[in-house]
């Protein structure tokens, strides 16, 4: 699903909302949707982002409930995100906390709209959304977010197929050729 790319977030971070779509054959065909009580207060900033409230948690299951019906619910599935670095590694994060072993296969669409999109000045979750003219209604909460990241793939998806580039080998040796797309990473120091 997504690449993996290096992410550094605070040990206290928690996870307070998990959504997740299947896609089968272009289609959504399930959803997982549920808050997650983080055990603590939500910080302002976060409630400000995403409207999510220390009342809309409190009487949520815990992430040691949730994760692993999560990991049920995606199965051998590849994980696509938009920012999986981010994503992923929350997910991965408290697998290790459970001592569960985290093995996912993933894909980035940031990375993928880098390579089909170059001509975007930001790569954000809405920004690509509106390029493609798919609908993003409640941006920043988890299963609004997670319908539009497939909806981005699925389209992303067709525009490969479109190349030819049906395999990650292929796609990333197509972004390795485009100049475009090498200028729009992000640099590490």
């Amino acid at each position: 699903r997504r690449q993996r790319q290096m992410c550094i977030r605070d040990r206290t971070d928690r996870i307070i909302e998990s959504g997740a779509v299947k896609v089968e054959d272009g289609k959504i065909t399930d959803k997982f949707s549920t808050f997650v009580n983080p055990k603590r207060p939500i910080p302002f900033r976060i409630t400000e982002l995403t409207g999510i409230t220390d009342e809309m948690v409190i009487g949520s299951p815990d992430i040691e409930t949730i994760l692993p019906q999560f990991i049920e619910f995606i199965g051998d599935a590849v994980l696509v995100a938009h920012n999986a670095g981010f994503d992923v590694g929350f997910i991965e994060q408290n697998c290790r906390y459970q001592d569960i072993q985290p093995d996912f296969t993933s894909v980035d669409t940031v990375a993928m709209a880098r390579i089909l999109l170059p001509t975007l000045s930001k790569y954000k979750l809405n920004v690509v959304a509106n390029a493609l003219h798919i609908s993003l209604e409640n941006h920043h909460r988890a299963v609004d977010d997670a319908e539009a990241t497939a909806e981005i793939f699925v389209r992303f998806v067709e525009m490969l197929d479109e190349r030819n580039i049906r395999t990650l080998t292929k796609l990333n040796q197509f972004g390795a050729k485009s100049k475009d797309a090498v200028k729009k990473l992000p640099s590490y120091h």
